[in-house]
C-alpha cells in the first residue's frame, strides 16, 4: 500500500495540470514578507445591508478584542492604531455601502521598507503584519454578518485581464507564468513589453534572482520603463507608481 501511495504522489507531482510550488523569492530575512496592501472587501449580493453605524460599531468592538484603537474618525474613514509588544502600526480604513478598504499608513519596529531589488521596488514588512490584517478583516466580516470578496493589492494574481499594457501574446505569456513554480516574477512596460522568469527546475536548490532576470529582459524591449507586476503569489504592481 505504501508503495502505491508513493507512486500516486509522484504521478500527481508530474501532472502538467498542477503547479509545483517551490521556496518563495528570497527577500534576505526570514521574518520579512511582501506587504499585503491595500485590501478591498466587496460585500456580496444577498447579504444584509450594513449601515455606517453598523460598520463603525463592528470595527470598534472587533478591533478592541485585537488591540486596535480608533485614533480618529470622519464620515467614511477611520484611522486605527495598534501596539503589540514593541511593534506599533497605523492603518486607514475607508468604507461605503459596497464594502471597505484597508491601507497601510506607518509602523515602528515592523521592518517596513521599500526595498530596491534589481531595478524593482518591493514594499516589505514583518510577516506578522499580514496575518494581523487578515485576522482583522475576518473579524469585521463576522461582526457584520456579511460575506465579502477580498482583493489584495492591485488585482488577484489569477486575473489575466487585469494586467495593464499587455497585448494578446503578453497575456498568453502571463497565463504560462501562472503555471510556473516559485520563485517567479513577471514584469511589464507601458509600450507592451513584458518578461517573466521562474526557477527552471522545481527540484533545484539554487536560488535564482528571478526579479533581476525579468527586469533586465523586459527593459531591453521596454525602453527602461519596466516595472515588476507579480512576484510569486502576489501582484505587487501599484497603479500610478
Amino acid at each position: 500500500m505504501s508503495c502505491l501511495v508513493r507512486l500516486c504522489c509522484v504521478a500527481l507531482l508530474l501532472s502538467p495540470g498542477l503547479v509545483v510550488h517551490a521556496e518563495p523569492y528570497n527577500l534576505g530575512a526570514f521574518r520579512v514578507a511582501v506587504i499585503d496592501d491595500p485590501w478591498r472587501i466587496e460585500f456580496q449580493g444577498g447579504t444584509k445591508q450594513a449601515t455606517r453605524e453598523d460598520f463603525e460599531q463592528a470595527v470598534k468592538i472587533v478591533g478592541a478584542t485585537r488591540g486596535w484603537k480608533v485614533a480618529n474618525s470622519t464620515e467614511g474613514r477611520m484611522e486605527l492604531t495598534n501596539a503589540i509588544r514593541e511593534h506599533t502600526m497605523s492603518i486607514e480604513l475607508t468604507y461605503d455601502a459596497s464594502g471597505y478598504g484597508i491601507r497601510y499608513l506607518q509602523s515602528t519596529n515592523l521592518l517596513y521598507e521599500e526595498l530596491a531589488r534589481s531595478g524593482a521596488t518591493l514594499r516589505v514588512i514583518h510577516g506578522n503584519y499580514n496575518g494581523w490584517i487578515k485576522d482583522l478583516v475576518s473579524g469585521i466580516n463576522a461582526g457584520l454578518g456579511v460575506s465579502g470578496q477580498t482583493t489584495i493589492g492591485f488585482a488577484p494574481i489569477q486575473k489575466v485581464d487585469a494586467v495593464p499594457f499587455l497585448r494578446e501574446k503578453g497575456r498568453d505569456a502571463y497565463k504560462e507564468f501562472l503555471s510556473k513554480a516559485t520563485p517567479r516574477a513577471f514584469t511589464i512596460a507601458p509600450n507592451g513589453a513584458w518578461a517573466s522568469s521562474s526557477r527552471s527546475a522545481p527540484g533545484s536548490r539554487q536560488q535564482v534572482d528571478v526579479v533581476g532576470y525579468a527586469m533586465e529582459s523586459c527593459n531591453r524591449r521596454g525602453n527602461g520603463e519596466c516595472k515588476l507586476y507579480a512576484l510569486d503569489e502576489r501582484v505587487v504592481w501599484r497603479s500610478g507608481r
